[in-house]
């Protein structure tokens, strides 16, 4: 069964086209190695095609055929980037499936994100992770929320919750990793 995952954050790029997914029904049952989804890619605002993954460790296929030398002359604009696999430094170069891979993080760690704070407070603590209260009814969460003193109840400086939507989702994505 696929799910639907409504995104919200497109991929901008150097060269400065708006990569988005819409439409994206993803799979958790049917991910093994890749991502199990499929999606309609938009590029400037103008559907360019879809893109698929059956999430068996295979590459995207991409429909038309000319979406992906679209996406890779993007991926082509975007810096190398060093990763440190036990102590050993690879460069990863972006590619088409690269961008649509990020994409698709983005939505499910945006979906995560809202099904978080739909029954709890998210906060970060000291140490730049992600925390939660228990969950709690939706009267009791807007009641927590509205406390002049939950900063200090909870110890902490950043709550998602009292956030704009694309700060919270940028902040966790960075404390989930």
């Amino acid at each position: 069964m696929l799910a639907s995952v409504e995104n919200k954050a497109p991929a901008v790029t150097s060269g400065g086209k708006t990569i988005e997914l819409k439409n994206l029904k993803y799979s958790e049952f049917a991910s093994q190695e890749t991502y199990c989804f499929e999606a309609s890619v938009y590029i400037d605002g103008k559907k360019a095609g879809t893109v698929s993954n059956q999430g068996c460790g295979g590459c995207h296929s991409y429909h038309p055929n000319t979406l992906y030398p679209l996406l890779k002359a993007e991926a082509d604009k975007l810096p190398a980037e060093e990763v440190d696999l036990g102590g050993h430094i690879f460069t990863m170069t972006p590619d088409a499936d690269t961008i649509i891979s990020e994409l698709v993080t983005q939505a499910l760690q945006a979906k995560d994100l809202k099904a978080g704070m739909r029954r709890r407070i998210l906060f970060i603590g000291e140490d730049g992770s992600v925390y939660e209260t228990k969950p709690m009814a939706a009267a009791d969460l807007a009641k927590q929320l509205c406390r002049p003193n939950l900063h200090e109840v909870l110890k902490t400086k950043t709550i998602l919750n009292l956030l704009p939507f694309p700060e919270a989702l940028s902040i966790y994505i960075k404390g989930a990793k």
